[in-house]
């Protein structure tokens, strides 16, 4: 009859937590994602350059010839045309961005990007916002509005992605990175007397570059599928067919042949409506 007792006595013996310290614990503030040093340039014409986005293993991030708005498009990871307001300057002058994370950061970008658009991790996005709000003092406000969207999902025909592992960047033996000869990921094509194809595409920027309606709602990747695909139809595009339609929607009609679907739902189209926005301070 004496066990009871000893067991009682055992639990009652556990040490206390503080309240106020777990308390604390609990609440303790994550310091905001932030790049660790960043420069910002106007564009140089003479260069001639291609516009690009990279972002290298360890989570350097260079981009090239870029406007403001299409900066924002791609820190908020916002379709075409759901950026508004701006003065004229948004969208006329470029801009070339370097920029390094902290460094207990750059472990977690090990694989690399490479695109014209397009930023698939959203570290580097968040990074990216904040940077738009300390150097061009952006200031903005979101404006939503019930819509009908369309799902991008699996079909019920025999997927045709061929899934392909970009090979982006080399690392030499002591250990500097270097951009390999492969070409961009995101590489949508629809072009007469071409097949519609893609190559390097995740399903996310597909999803980006799709026609959903008129209103231009946007299309959400659910097809579940991860990494990187090419395509290529089978049927080839006419000069006629940019008649009747655009490059969204011919690449739309190409679904069905990849083993994909839109499905439209009800939703929201969510716009970033710039206030006021300032030329970059200086580095």
């Amino acid at each position: 009859m004496k066990r009871p007792a000893v067991v009682l006595a055992a639990i009652f013996a556990l040490p206390v937590v503080e309240p106020t310290l777990l308390q604390a614990q609990a609440t303790a503030p994550k310091a905001p994602l932030a790049f660790e040093v960043a420069t910002i340039k106007p564009e140089d014409p003479s260069k001639a350059l291609p516009m690009e986005l990279r972002i290298y293993p360890g989570g350097r991030l260079v981009i090239h010839g870029h406007e403001l708005r299409g900066l924002i498009h791609e820190a908020f990871n916002l379709t075409t045309g759901r950026v508004l307001g701006g003065e004229k300057w948004v969208d006329t002058l470029r801009f070339d961005i370097e920029a390094k994370p902290p460094e207990e950061l750059r472990d977690s970008v090990p694989g690399g990007e490479y695109a014209w658009f397009g930023i698939q991790d959203p570290q580097e996005r968040t990074m990216l916002q904040a940077l738009l709000v300390q150097r061009f003092h952006l200031k903005y406000h979101m404006e939503t509005q019930p819509a009908t969207v369309c799902l991008l999902q699996r079909g019920t025909g025999p997927l045709r992605l061929q899934q392909v592992e970009p090979d982006l960047y080399t690392r030499a033996e002591d250990g500097t990175v270097s951009p390999s000869a492969s070409p961009p990921t995101g590489m949508l094509s629809v072009v007469g007397g071409s097949p519609v194809s893609f190559t390097n595409t995740s399903m996310a920027r597909l999803a980006k570059a799709l026609h959903c309606n008129s209103q231009g709602a946007p299309v959400i990747d659910q097809t579940g599928l991860p990494g990187f695909y090419n395509f290529k139809s089978a049927r080839v595009v006419t000069d006629d067919d940019f008649k009747s339609g655009e490059f969204a929607d011919l690449l739309t009609e190409a679904l069905p042949e990849m083993g994909l679907k839109l499905t439209k739902a009800p939703g929201k189209i969510e716009n970033l409506v710039i206030d006021s926005a300032e030329l970059p301070t200086q580095n």
